[in-house]
């Protein structure tokens, strides 16, 4: 007798054959899933045109955040001292480092779970805005070609780039603060003002304890890099819309997920309007993004434990790095 449209391995109840005619067949029938002859999808396959866009656009990120790194270390016009590039190294080294391993994090799991994915487009910047440094890049992405498997693996996937980026953020702002020198407040000096979020306070405290009154602490360019690399991990973390934070909670919640979007969205404007403006363009991203929910091909596959304690500790990495106004 013939299952149409039914796999063979599924035609069996408790272990036992399905019924053939109007009895049950009495021997045992194996109920594991056969291994299947082939991968389910093969290793992508890249073409030399895309690669060499990969490799163009990092290259030209390399050099745009040199150029950003020998701002930061002090040198007004870099491009007249072009003989001092080495001394961009500190930042770029870092800041890159951050994002090569926050993209990396989700490109590894992806392709774990079986998913079509791209490497990381590297996307470079100004590395000055008006005479103001700026990072020298706008970070690097990745596109996902297929969907994931279950909700199980879009948690993985969206949890592995902030802990990577996170876990090469720490280390490099713990030697920014081993190295960092107190100074006087100079309330008359021009330039930005970067926030600490708590992890900074954390991290101070244990590295150099109480700050006397009327001193700051100043970092070197590698504390600036992972500065922006948590700056960066939180907006990746903001659970809206298409961000990885979108992803966790859609993975833990469902559907039900767009009620947390919408409140976030909510909140980010009121912080854009009361603190920080910068936030009113993260809503509207994540508005933009948020229209069309991730496509899971098995939406009831239930998490693991282990899922869930990833997703409690991206929320974790959320709460120490996040700064309601991150720049003045």
């Amino acid at each position: 007798m013939t299952f149409l449209g039914i796999p063979f391995w599924e035609r069996r109840v408790n272990g036992f054959q399905k019924p053939v005619s109007n009895g049950w067949s009495s021997y045992p029938v194996s109920s594991a899933e056969p291994v299947p002859a082939v991968p389910r999808m093969m290793p992508p396959v890249r073409s030399q045109g895309t690669m060499r866009i990969h490799i163009i656009l990092f290259l030209i990120t390399v050099a745009t955040t040199l150029v950003a790194g020998m701002w930061w270390a002090g040198i007004a016009d870099p491009m007249t001292h072009l003989e001092q590039l080495y001394r961009g190294i500190p930042y770029a080294g870092t800041l890159l480092a951050i994002l090569f391993c926050h993209e990396m994090g989700h490109y590894v799991t992806a392709r774990y779970y079986g998913m079509d994915v791209t490497l990381p487009y590297f996307l470079p910047s100004p590395p000055s805005l008006m005479g103001i440094p700026f990072l020298g890049t706008f970070g690097a992405v990745i596109r996902m070609k297929s969907p994931p498997q279950h909700r199980r693996a879009l948690l993985h996937v969206g949890a592995a780039g902030p802990i990577a980026g996170f876990c090469v953020a720490l280390p490099a702002m713990l030697y920014a603060f081993a190295t960092a020198t107190q100074v006087h407040i100079d309330t008359t000096a021009g330039g930005p003002y970067f926030a600490s979020p708590l992890l900074l306070h954390i991290i101070g405290y244990i590295v150099i304890g109480p700050i006397p009154s009327g001193m700051t602490l100043q970092v070197n360019s590698v504390g600036v890099a992972a500065w922006f690399g948590l700056l960066v991990t939180v907006f990746n973390l903001l659970p809206i819309g298409q961000l990885d934070g979108g992803h966790i909670v859609y993975a833990l919640l469902g559907r039900q997920a767009r009620y947390v979007s919408w409140a976030v969205i909510g909140a980010l404007l009121v912080l854009g309007l009361l603190a920080w403006p910068g936030w009113i363009l993260w809503a509207f991203l994540g508005w933009l993004s948020g229209r069309r929910q991730p496509v899971v091909l098995d939406q009831h596959a239930p998490l693991s434990r282990y899922s869930q304690v990833l997703a409690g500790i991206a929320f974790t990495i959320f709460v120490l790095c996040f700064m309601p106004i991150p720049i003045q």
